[in-house]
């Protein structure tokens, strides 16, 4: 599976060298350019992405305050041409931060260690017995098999998400954008903190979604395309 890079900085020459970089990684790809924290406000509300590849100095909004302002951002390699933001580059919880003008060799050390994290997120594969699907996480210190007709909800804890079962809630660091790229139609997106398994769907309203007594908020900018999906899952 390969990861999806947005490439973020006003200087043409820049982000040139960064496709340049990307297209000899394997496992990466770049889905847009943007030269400003305005236009990538945009993109990410129309395409989730898995990295980020952030000019920390940039007009009017920086890279710093840009990240700072998403609620679930994608992984972030920070990229400048002073190493003066390192230390608050590290305080976001960037991957790597790189110093231009960018080495390939230095360049490769920073996706490498995004990869590591990216290849070790969840992944569904088709279970063998009985042709349920079925998604892997990291939780508790270990890897953990579930069945997705188990999974009656997920939740977006920031930087984590934790997925409600029938039996108990598992928490895993992950963005909910990203798993959501991975769950089959019965999954809806119904707020941005929010998924649901419509197995598990009794009733709904123009506010609220219920899965028995458990009530959740319909999202304004869900409303819509949830409404259109709930009702094929649940007429």
């Amino acid at each position: 599976m390969s990861a999806g890079c947005l490439i973020i900085d006003d200087e043409p020459f820049a982000r040139k060298l960064l496709v340049e970089h990307v297209s000899k990684v394997e496992g990466l790809h770049v889905v847009g350019e943007c030269v400003n924290a305005v236009e990538a406000t945009a993109w990410l509300r129309a395409q989730p992405v898995d990295l980020i590849f952030l000019d920390v100095q940039m007009p009017e909004i920086s890279g710093l305050q840009f990240i700072r302002s998403l609620k679930n951002a994608p992984a972030v390699i920070f990229t400048t041409a002073h190493r003066d933001f390192a230390p608050e580059a590290f305080d976001a919880d960037a991957v790597d931060y790189l110093v231009k003008p960018i080495s390939f060799e230095r360049f490769l050390r920073a996706v490498n260690r995004f990869l590591d994290q990216y290849e070790a997120s969840p992944v569904l594969e088709q279970a063998s017995v009985n042709d349920d699907r079925v998604i892997y996480i990291r939780a508790d210190r270990k890897t953990v098999k579930l069945a997705l007709a188990d999974v009656r909800y997920i939740e977006s804890l920031d930087d984590y998400v934790k997925v409600h079962t029938s039996n108990k809630a598992w928490v895993t660091r992950e963005n909910i954008s990203k798993l959501a790229q991975h769950l089959p139609e019965s999954f809806v997106r119904i707020h941005r903190s929010f998924i649901i398994n419509t197995r598990f769907l009794t009733a709904f309203t123009g506010e609220s979604v219920f899965l028995d007594k458990q009530e959740l908020p319909l999202g304004r900018a869900f409303k819509h395309a949830a409404l259109q999906q709930m009702k094929m899952h649940h007429p």
